[in-house]
């Protein structure tokens, strides 16, 4: 499989987009992608847990969780439908993994990771919107991991043109579109549907 630009996918990207395939196979594709928002989400506070305990590696580990599950979302983008949608969500997610590893050893590690995670809230809630599921609420292991400094407002890491998407751009994420929409004329989506997907792809080890 090869990214959009032409370049080969390697392994790391490989394994993102299998786990992407793995999630949306066992449930409805939106709710797979809110899934694997939650699971960043998840990652996120607990490398900052790490980090307070001054467990770097573990920081780093979680950091890594964090950037391949995003990978996975960035490899199920489909360009030829999505267009310039695609193209935005590419350019959002990349800039969340960038994010995340430029972050890593700044002395600010820890607001600057909740900024992130405040940010993605946001785009996840917007899918689950999408999917019927209810906003994202902090359990009480991510209210631990939390940081404990107020951190101002972040500025929102989407742009506004993708933060106001019309919900219908993601239905070609459903096998089967709600009966409401279902004659309605075609928009280009920007997720490959996950059948098709796990078909060229071999499952991860």
């Amino acid at each position: 499989m090869t990214h959009p630009g032409g370049r080969p996918m390697n392994s790391r990207m490989g394994f993102a987009a299998a786990a992407y395939r793995q999630a949306a196979a066992s449930v409805h594709p939106t709710v797979a992608v809110v899934k694997l928002y939650d699971a960043t989400l998840l990652a996120i506070l607990q490398a900052v847990r790490a980090r307070e305990q001054k467990q770097v590696e573990e920081c780093f580990n979680k950091v890594m969780r964090a950037a391949t599950i995003l990978r996975g979302l960035d490899q199920a983008l489909d360009y030829d439908k999505g267009g310039a949608v695609a193209e935005q969500l590419h350019r959002v997610y990349r800039s969340y993994i960038l994010s995340l590893h430029l972050s890593f050893g700044k002395p600010d590690v820890l607001k600057r990771y909740r900024k992130l995670y405040d940010s993605l809230i946001g785009l996840r809630d917007a899918w689950a919107r999408i999917a019927g599921m209810d906003p994202h609420q902090e359990t009480s292991e991510a209210a631990q991991a939390a940081p404990t400094a107020e951190a101002p407002s972040p500025a929102p890491m989407v742009p506004p043109p993708a933060a106001a998407f019309d919900s219908n751009l993601f239905l070609g994420l459903m096998a089967e579109p709600p009966p409401a929409v279902r004659e309605a004329p075609s928009r280009g989506v920007p997720v490959r549907r996950a059948r098709r997907s796990a078909e060229r792809q071999p499952a991860a080890g």
